[in-house]
């Protein structure tokens, strides 16, 4: 998986940028239970309006969703690059395959995703 986010890097389709967090805000999220990433990319999100947060842990993207701020996780990500033509129908299953490996995904959610996935075929 780490090749597709490098990937998606280079190609501009995801912006890594530093982010200077304010302390109040900061000490709000870590009591959600969010890390120092996540609290950043939720921040960045919600001061530029409009701006997904790419987030995978749930009690981040309850936090962002809170905020108004717009979610999209590794699977849609993925999903999204497939539509977009940023990879193929095998790097896509590829990547859903590698996400499987590093993070839980239930079978149900494996199946589904891969059904969106055959889609774009």
């Amino acid at each position: 998986m780490r090749y597709w986010v490098e990937k998606a890097i280079e190609e501009c389709w995801i912006k890594v940028i530093d982010v200077s967090v304010d302390d109040k805000f900061s000490k709000a999220a870590e009591v959600a239970g969010l890390h120092k990433a996540e609290i950043a990319v939720v921040y960045y999100a919600y001061k530029k309006n409009g701006i997904n947060a790419l987030l995978d842990d749930d009690a981040a993207r309850v936090f962002a969703r809170g905020l108004g701020v717009k979610v999209r996780g590794s699977l849609g990500l993925l999903i999204e690059g497939l539509k977009e033509g940023l990879i193929s129908y095998s790097e896509a299953v590829k990547g859903l395959d590698d996400l499987s490996k590093v993070t839980y995904l239930s079978s149900d959610v494996y199946k589904l995703v891969l059904k969106k996935i055959e889609k774009w075929k």
